[in-house]
């Protein structure tokens, strides 16, 4: 056995006997593929997990909430397989919060739900509605005060913990390494400067930094890994 295999071994042996480790291990390898496939597991495959329902805004977990399906204004095209992968997929309708419903020929009549204690009735034709219009969901963790499904935003929300530890990571190493080698080589007045250079960014409270940074870049998902 060569010693890099050796090594491997006995590496993975301390790990085995280290639960504290092992178990870390295993909550990282399930949150990566809660990652990969989020829009997949997502009860809300929208992108960002965005579908706005205000009427149903600041639920509490475990609440239940009958929609009617009604189709959008425009035509949206079906997302392939790695789209929806990487982004999510566009609501091809309406999810409207009802009451109650009845169907009368080919047309749904229903009570649209505006708060407690108040509705509205509307009419659409089988035109306006999906195959399957009626559908009744659960928000297992409630609901934000727009309306969307918390667990879902947690669940695409996981790619975002994962980029910017892992990001973060990348970016530091590549500046570290570059820092380090110019300074390494040339020695002297470089070093120093790139030694005074890095001792007035430590210097500066990371709080006030970033909101320099806020400042200057914006709000964003890019912004964040900065």
């Amino acid at each position: 056995m060569s010693n890099d295999q050796s090594f491997r071994a006995a590496s993975w042996r301390r790990l085995k006997k280290n639960k504290g480790a092992l178990s870390g291990l295993v909550v990282i390898i399930i949150a990566f593929f809660i990652a990969v496939f989020a829009y997949f597991i997502a009860p809300d495959p929208s992108p960002y997990a965005n579908r706005i329902i205000l009427e149903i805004g600041g639920e509490k977990p475990g609440f239940k909430q009958i929609f009617i399906k009604v189709k959008k204004d425009k035509d949206v095209t079906p997302t392939a397989f790695f789209q929806q992968l990487l982004s999510g997929k566009e609501d091809a309708y309406y999810y409207m919060p009802i009451t109650q419903y009845e169907k009368k020929g080919d047309s749904i009549i229903v009570q649209k739900f505006i708060d407690i204690g108040l509705s509205e009735r509307q009419s659409y034709s089988v035109t306006q509605t999906a195959p399957n219009p009626v559908v009744t969901k659960k928000f297992f963790l409630g609901t934000d005060k727009y309306g969307r499904d918390i667990l879902s935003r947690i669940i695409v929300g996981t790619r975002v913990s994962l980029s910017v530890g892992f990001i973060t990571v990348l970016i530091s190493l590549s500046i570290g390494l570059i820092l380090g080698s110019l300074a390494g080589y040339f020695r002297g007045k470089t070093d120093d400067i790139i030694m005074w250079f890095i001792n007035v960014i430590w210097s500066i409270p990371t709080l006030l930094l970033v909101f320099a940074i806020t400042l200057a870049l914006g709000k964003g998902f890019w912004q964040v890994f900065i």
